[in-house]
């Protein structure tokens, strides 16, 4: 008996030090660096870019400046919405050439077995991830831009974007929430797993391990929705409050 747990205690480290080789494969490091950039690491970081982006037109006092170039306040948004969006798909990039790197040395050095895992099978896992992520990075960038509008600063806007994002992984905590929070249809489109599930060696994302088991992700479908509803409420009401807003002291 205790032969047999032994031998399937050391069969399980083997498959799990397997799927950390996996997810430092060169090419499928691309999902590793997407989940990362899809969950708090990315919304911190959006969060900071929003701060000088957006918030800091008001800090800096440059907005007068910006609208009497272009006075159209929506073309502004939008602007402002997709260079944050670009600048974290940039970021995507950037993790993923570092870890593209950095794999194969750690897969030496800590003797990792081979995953046996071909260049399609790998491709086609970090292609999914990435193009998951990209509507989570929207999200993020339209939570920056409507906190960057609400407060008029630099400072305000990334406590601003970040308190939104931990409020959103606090709530997807509480006993009846569950599902129906951004958090968890953020979790429910990546397909983050959750509760233990989330906890490896490598974790793919720092999110789900903030969420309790009770906020298992709805699925693809309704973290589709759930997510869309997310950058259609923050960009119409960052749009709704910049047309309003006096520009001119």
């Amino acid at each position: 008996m205790r032969r047999e747990r032994m031998a399937a205690e050391r069969a399980g480290n083997t498959a799990a030090a397997a799927g950390t080789a996996a997810q430092l494969d060169p090419l499928a490091a691309g999902a590793e660096a997407a989940g990362l950039m899809a969950s708090l690491p990315g919304a911190v970081a959006l969060a900071l870019l929003a701060g000088g982006h957006v918030g800091g037109e008001w800090s800096g006092r440059t907005l007068k400046n910006l609208l009497a170039q272009n006075g159209r306040r929506s073309r502004i948004m939008a602007a402002k919405l997709v260079s944050l969006w670009i600048a974290g798909v940039g970021l995507i990039g950037v993790c993923w050439a570092c870890l593209a790197v950095a794999g194969p040395v750690v897969r030496r050095v800590d003797r990792l077995p081979d995953p046996h895992q071909s260049a399609g099978h790998a491709a086609e896992w970090a292609g999914t991830e990435i193009g998951r992520s990209l509507l989570v990075l929207a999200a993020f960038s339209a939570i920056g831009l409507l906190a960057g509008v609400v407060t008029r600063g630099t400072i305000g806007t990334v406590a601003a974007g970040t308190a939104a994002v931990i409020t959103m992984l606090i709530a997807a905590s509480l006993p009846g929430l569950g599902s129906w929070t951004p958090a968890t249809w953020v979790q429910g489109w990546m397909g983050f797993a959750s509760g233990q599930g989330s906890i490896s060696s490598l974790p793919d994302n720092f999110w789900s391990r903030f969420i309790g088991p009770d906020g298992a992700g709805p699925g693809h479908g309704l973290g589709l929705l759930g997510v869309s509803a997310v950058i259609l409420a923050c960009v119409t009401a960052a749009t709704q409050v910049f047309r309003r807003m006096d520009v001119t002291s």
